[in-house]
């Protein structure tokens, strides 16, 4: 009885361990300090960034660090009020835009100052395993799948609700600016994000031996806080500007995912037809099925979550161990070079 007691124990320390060891970081890099004092914002001359003070007044953004930003009060130098980014371009474009820098209504405001950029279309869509790293990690062979984030986005420094085994996954939203349809493409523009994940609902709810994405995706990753988004908007004049943002990740200042988002395996140009061809696409939730949006069009605002690298904490052996994911108390804060920042805070419900 006691021997098969300490071949218990011993059992039970080695999973403890190797689950442990299985959620220690798997990328070594700049510190979180260093990524925060190296913000910057987008070249002038290849894109624009556009940001919403908490009190609703839009920005044009001229200049960006660790402290905040500086920027033109786009109403004040315009004499309209604007109710979001999407608005703001629509109504002035870039030209428009750029004849602003340089104007008498700058302000300097730190990151607290701020909320979302935009208010966004709900409901979203989400990519899994766009990133090789992120597929191999998770033991997923076949091709990138989409489902619905059925999450309305919050601010960049919003709290995220701890829940069963909670996951992060830094990415890239890329936005339509306008309605997109193929025969009318819309530009698009981006947002850093991040898609909370309870990996137990998701594995609980999955069907293995069926179509991925499909089953347990949609009440996994939905829900209350689970898609905090960037404060600033970046709008590229050039489609592959993409290819050049970094994605940082750290978890109580330790890196944790590092990668390209030209790391991708679909582009953001190629989700948008990827989503229309998914129309009809029924996705299980709890007792009903739903879909991923219309055949025609995407509506202007809906966020198209891009993927995420490799560097999650969900590996099939970590999955028993509650200690192995996000709890009250956890820090988690994402970088996006020329995308600025987020730091959310895990509270208990």
């Amino acid at each position: 009885m006691k021997v098969a007691v300490s071949v218990l124990l011993l059992a039970v320390v080695v999973a403890l361990v190797s689950s442990y060891a299985l959620t220690r970081p798997v990328v070594s890099g700049i510190t979180e300090s260093i990524a925060l004092a190296s913000l910057e914002m987008a070249p002038r001359d290849r894109a624009v960034t556009l940001a919403r003070h908490r009190s609703g007044a839009m920005l044009l953004v001229i200049d960006v660090d660790e402290a905040g930003i500086t920027a033109v009060d786009i109403s004040d130098a315009t004499g309209v009020e604007y109710t979001d980014s999407l608005h703001v371009f629509r109504e002035l474009g870039k030209r428009g835009l750029q004849k602003l820098y340089g104007g008498l209504a700058v302000k300097r405001m730190g990151w607290e100052q701020l909320g979302s950029p935009l208010d966004g279309h709900y409901p979203h869509v989400a990519a899994g395993t766009n990133f090789r790293g992120h597929a191999e990690e998770v033991g997923h062979e076949g091709d990138p799948f989409l489902f619905p984030k059925l999450s309305r986005a919050t601010a960049w420094n919003s709290d995220v609700l701890a829940a069963g085994r909670l996951d992060y996954e830094v990415e890239l939203c890329a936005v339509p600016l306008t309605e997109h349809k193929p025969t009318t493409p819309a530009r698009l523009g981006y947002v850093l994000c991040n898609d909370f994940t309870d990996r137990w609902q998701l594995v609980k709810d999955i069907d293995l031996g069926g179509e991925m994405g499909l089953t347990g995706f949609v009440l996994a990753k939905g829900g209350d806080s689970r898609l905090p988004i960037g404060a600033l908007l970046v709008i590229p004049q050039d489609e592959n500007f993409y290819q050049e943002l970094q994605l940082d990740l750290f978890v109580n200042g330790r890196l944790r995912q590092s990668a390209s988002a030209g790391s991708m395996i679909w582009s953001p140009r190629q989700l948008l037809s990827k989503v229309l061809a998914a129309c009809e696409t029924d996705y299980e939730m709890a007792d009903e099925m739903v879909r991923i949006g219309a055949c025609d069009h995407i509506p202007a605002g809906t966020l198209l979550l891009t993927g995420t690298p490799e560097g999650v904490m969900f590996h099939p052996a970590t999955l028993w161990n509650p200690w192995a994911y996000l709890a009250d108390g956890d820090v988690v804060t994402s970088v996006g070079s020329y995308l600025g920042f987020m730091r959310n805070l895990i509270t208990e419900p």
